[in-house]
């Protein structure tokens, strides 16, 4: 290159992984320090059981569906019970599972607000979409990573509102719409995992390998 010549700046399109995971090569960590790690990872699967266990609350072990079953199969046996008695029974059957999903709400608050600590401290892993001079992509992936904070922390209010929060008929409505806003924030978490480890499978395959084990042991 001739002196006084400026280098030349390959313009390219973002890869997959480059707009989901934050590993654009022009910001890309080096290291990521233990606490960051055992975040990154403690959060991940305290997220996965909470997905896990509203999934299985809305399909095997949904309350109206196996209370009709419980009341059919009594019904078979010469046994009636009420729709609220057969419900009452399906509630009780699926309890210990649900637990584990406060459980995980529980786990996540504390996590969250380390994190948010974290951030303060050493400050955040992203650009925010409002920083000058950040790349349409930067400022893309940035205001992901908002929304997906953002999404959790509506979801862990909401949840502890409806967990301990004034119950009946004056506030059925509200529940009912703060139950639906809990509901459609989880499908956006559920979504940006699912895009995510999707991600990390490409990333691991083609221009990022080794993603995975440096979120592990912390890089070079």
């Amino acid at each position: 290159m001739l002196k006084g010549t400026a280098p030349v700046q390959r313009l390219t399109k973002p890869t997959f992984n480059e707009l989901f995971l934050g590993t654009d090569d022009r910001m890309k960590p080096t290291h990521f320090s233990l606490t960051h790690r055992f975040l990154h990872w403690t959060i991940a699967l305290s997220v996965l059981l909470a997905l896990s266990t509203a999934f299985l609350n809305h399909t095997w072990m949904n309350v109206p569906e196996n209370g009709n079953i419980i009341a059919s199969s009594l019904a078979e046996n010469g046994v009636s019970i009420s729709t609220q008695e057969a419900n009452s029974i399906a509630r009780k059957i699926r309890t210990p599972m649900f637990d584990w999903h406060f459980y995980a709400g529980y786990v996540l608050i504390g996590l969250l607000l380390l994190r948010f600590l974290d951030f303060f401290v050493s400050g955040p892993k992203f650009n925010s979409p409002c920083c000058k001079g950040a790349t349409a992509n930067e400022r893309l992936r940035g205001g992901l990573y908002i929304l997906l904070y953002t999404a959790l922390v509506v979801i862990l209010a909401i949840g502890l509102f409806l967990k301990f929060g004034p119950r009946g008929d004056d506030v059925r409505e509200l529940r009912m719409c703060l139950r639906a806003i809990h509901i459609y924030c989880g499908y956006f978490v559920g979504v940006y995992v699912f895009v995510h480890l999707a991600g990390v499978f490409i990333g691991e395959n083609t221009t990022d390998k080794g993603i995975v084990s440096k979120m592990i042991n912390g890089g070079k």
